[in-house]
């Protein structure tokens, strides 16, 4: 358990096992590539002609979290809220989670990112907090930033400084 599908596999047949595989989360999917799953469960399945025992192996795509019991969804982390935090920890509470990028983008549409925005505060997030998080390690976080002598807008791509008028 906790090994790549294509290493258990070949571990359980040196050790004299016939194995099969089987999706251990409510997606019931096909494992066409071994490498693309990791294992959760293993169980006796019995023998096979010529009596070889088989494993049975209940297995979750790599990054996916073992569900609690076989069959049931993974237990997807949620979204916090990083709102309100500097760019820099927003960064590292999001860090755990496992995003493949966390993208900066400023709040106003007349003000352009520094090229370091640590101090920077997130005022917008998306994914929004609360939401589960489904193959993070697939997915990108937007924070929009305001520079950190500033308010956030009332929404994202306000105008900080307005144009005077006629």
């Amino acid at each position: 358990m906790g090994k790549g599908l294509r290493e258990a596999q070949g571990v359980a047949s040196a050790a004299g096992y016939s194995v099969v595989s089987h999706d251990a989360s409510e997606q019931d999917a096909r494992q066409w590539d071994a490498d693309e799953w990791t294992v959760c469960f293993q169980t006796s399945a019995g023998r096979r002609d010529g009596g070889r025992p088989v494993l049975d192996l209940g297995v979750v795509r790599v990054g996916a979290p073992c569900p609690a019991v076989d069959g049931e969804k993974p237990p997807w982390p949620r979204m916090p809220a990083v709102t309100g935090m500097a760019f820099a920890r927003a960064g590292e509470a999001l860090a755990p989670l496992g995003f493949r990028k966390v993208e900066p983008e400023s709040a106003y549409s007349d003000v352009a990112l520094p090229g370091v925005a640590d101090p920077w505060k997130v005022c917008f997030q998306d994914p929004e907090p609360g939401e589960t998080v489904e193959n993070p390690q697939y997915g990108t976080v937007y924070l929009k930033l305001a520079p950190p002598d500033a308010v956030c807008p009332e929404r994202p791509y306000a105008t900080l400084r307005p144009a005077p008028g006629p």
